[in-house]
């Protein structure tokens, strides 16, 4: 299992954006992402996967992950590298680039989060050549 990194701007910029207000924004409301091209949804995803071997992208789709619940892994990978995965302990909302690859881990019992994605969305899969299983100290 790789090293379980801190979200920050600079860490995740490869696979998107942090989703929080920047400093010195002086409006009430900030979008942070938008998709014109296709209708956004909302969803809540609960989940108890504490091992994975399959990581998933969407071509079409950019897509949020707000944590809720529980306590998060997010893997994510750059489009040309699914096998060099990064582990994020999700304590932030983030959104996701298309084709990033992902999947998300439960460390708690069960965890809860909020996505935001396209209405229609095509998944494409890829299996890894290990089970991932974070180690717990």
């Amino acid at each position: 299992m790789k090293e379980i990194e801190r979200i920050t701007e600079e860490s995740f910029r490869p696979f998107g954006t942090l989703i929080e207000f920047p400093q010195g924004e002086t409006e009430d409301f900030y979008i942070v992402e938008t998709e014109e091209e296709q209708p956004w949804r909302l969803a809540v995803f609960r989940y108890r996967s504490h091992s994975i071997r399959t990581i998933e992208r969407h071509p079409a789709s950019k897509e949020s992950f707000e944590p809720m619940s529980g306590v998060t892994l997010l893997l994510a990978a750059e489009f040309e590298t699914p096998e060099d995965y990064h582990v994020f302990l999700l304590d932030r909302p983030v959104c996701l680039k298309k084709n990033t690859w992902h999947q998300v881990l439960a460390l708690s019992e069960e965890a809860k989060v909020k996505i935001t994605e396209n209405l229609q969305v095509e998944s494409v899969f890829y299996q890894l050549p290990q089970k991932i299983r974070p180690l717990i100290g």
